[in-house]
């Protein structure tokens, strides 16, 4: 894990990646989206791909990854703990565990942990497993990958990548490949995308940067890989950088959370739900507002998948950031304010349609006042605030 603002180098790949996503808008807009992923099934594998779109499919069916790094070994950490977390995690609603066994115990054990994942109707992403451990879980319900480099860009070459890559895809053919990246002035380095499946490319601001940075971070990230045919996943910050610090508050982990999804990640995981600096279960505040997001993504994720993303205005100087995703799942606008300590005015005109007589409607018990008129969205954020709208009226999905 680490810590910064970025932006990608974009090399002449991006152009071949931009032309094969201009081919298949079709996986953008589908007319009738397919439906989502109902978690892992007892006595299923689960065949993981993904379109071109950056979307992970299972089965065939579009899914939008919301969880956890869980350091597991951490602060002596053990078995039961694990299992109580990830039940704790599937009834919260969160679909995705990134883990590591505790001891070399564990990892004879690790199929007893698999099944609790999947009786949980969670996924598991595996760090470190043995070949031949690999070999005898790779067919178990709850499994969708293995991670195959932790802050890739720092502690390996791309080739060095690329090789575990193919170590990993001869054991698990059909199964997904992930890494994680770590953000400084710079990066992401392009040329660590398109050398495993999926990126997850971290931004921990609170504490060491300002907070507006996640957007373009991710914007990055999703530029990046969507033309090197890779997965982007947002990583994001639940831990306090140092010891006394205060952890990221429900309003600062709102708003790195909707920079993200406004960004057009597809998939989001937080590190961590239990590390050396964190254990969540000690922090009913941060868990209860995590709850929460994890509500507004099982509502949102249809969307986030499965339309036309439209950036209004770009959070950048004194604008707010406003992004709309339309679709036959409907039509959001959600707007945010990356500010600490000023107001912002959102005044921005929708993409141009039939807007007689519609409105915008909340979908989260939104308090801000933001209205449709004249095909502009317009009202006033607070510092930190995000609104999510959803427009309705003649012509609406």
């Amino acid at each position: 894990m680490s810590v910064g603002y970025g932006s990608g180098v974009i090399p002449r790949a991006f152009w071949s990646g931009l032309s094969a996503l201009l081919l298949t808008s079709c996986f953008l807009y589908p007319a009738t989206p397919p439906s989502q992923d109902d978690g892992p099934q007892p006595g299923v594998e689960s065949v993981v791909t993904h379109r071109q779109d950056g979307t992970l499919l299972i089965n065939g069916h579009p899914y939008f990854p919301f969880g956890f790094y869980h350091i597991s070994w951490a602060a002596s950490g053990t078995q039961q703990q694990r299992q109580q977390d990830v039940a704790k995690l599937g009834a919260a609603g969160f679909n995705l565990l990134v883990t590591e066994p505790l001891s070399d115990q564990d990892i004879s054990q690790y199929r007893n942990f698999l099944n609790t994942a999947l009786n949980s109707g969670v996924y598991v992403v595996t760090y470190g497993l043995p070949a031949a451990v690999i070999s005898q879980v790779v067919h178990e319900p709850s499994v969708i990958g293995f991670k195959i480099a932790d802050d890739g860009n720092a502690l390996f070459t791309p080739a060095q990548i690329k090789a575990r890559n193919v170590t990993s895809k001869k054991l698990a053919p059909d199964k997904l490949t992930y890494i994680s990246l770590s953000v400084g002035y710079g990066r992401p380095e392009s040329q660590y995308f398109g050398v495993s499946d999926v990126v997850g490319n971290q931004s921990y601001p609170v504490g060491d940067d300002n907070i507006n940075v996640v957007y373009n971070v991710m914007r990055s990230t999703v530029t990046t890989a969507l033309a090197h045919n890779t997965v982007p996943i947002a990583n994001l910050q639940t831990f306090a950088w140092h010891p006394g610090q205060p952890l990221p508050s429900s309003q600062e982990l709102d708003n790195m959370t909707y920079q993200a999804l406004m960004a057009g990640v597809k998939g989001v995981v937080y590190y961590a739900y239990r590390s050396a600096e964190v254990d969540l279960n000690k922090q009913p505040q941060l868990w209860s507002a995590l709850q929460q997001l994890s509500r507004e993504v099982e509502v949102l994720s249809p969307s986030l998948l499965n339309s036309r993303r439209t950036e209004l205005a770009d959070g950048r100087a004194n604008r707010p950031l406003v992004v709309s995703f339309s679709g036959a799942t409907g039509e959001y606008v959600i707007a945010l304010n990356n500010s600490r300590s000023e107001q912002r005015q959102v005044n921005v005109a929708l993409t141009p349609g039939r807007r007689q007589g519609q409105t915008l409607r909340p979908v989260f018990g939104t308090q801000a006042a933001i209205t449709l008129a004249g095909g502009a969205v317009q009202g006033t954020l607070a510092p930190l605030e995000v609104a999510v709208y959803r427009v309705v009226g003649p012509g609406s999905p």
